[in-house]
């Protein structure tokens, strides 16, 4: 299965497909306006997959997987997110929260 598929699938979004005749997608009904099918590559650019992930309830158990104690700040540990996974074109974040979200539901 492509991942970026199976990203959107866990994060609870539409990966869509379309009819051919009406271009609207088979799932919601989203209209295809270009070529392309309008489906992210969270691969390619890290910080879809970061955007989604923030927006979950689960974000900060996530954060703490992913992250790394980088300072103190005003006496608390700051977990941030590591930058390479943000630069990372080849899908390491994306693999990381899939990984995380599979975890989540066994």
């Amino acid at each position: 299965m492509d991942l970026n598929r199976e990203f959107a699938r866990l994060v609870g979004l539409c990966w869509h497909e379309y009819d051919t005749e009406t271009l609207n997608c088979i799932h919601c009904e989203k209209v295809m306006w270009r070529k392309d099918s309008n489906n992210p590559d969270y691969a390619a650019d890290p910080r879809l997959a970061l955007r989604e992930m923030v927006k979950r309830k689960d974000w900060p158990e996530f954060r703490h997987k992913i992250g790394t104690v980088m300072r103190i700040i005003k006496d608390k540990p700051a977990i941030l997110v590591n930058i390479d996974y943000i630069l990372d074109t080849t899908g390491i974040l994306r693999d990381k929260a899939i990984e995380f979200l599979k975890e989540g539901r066994s």
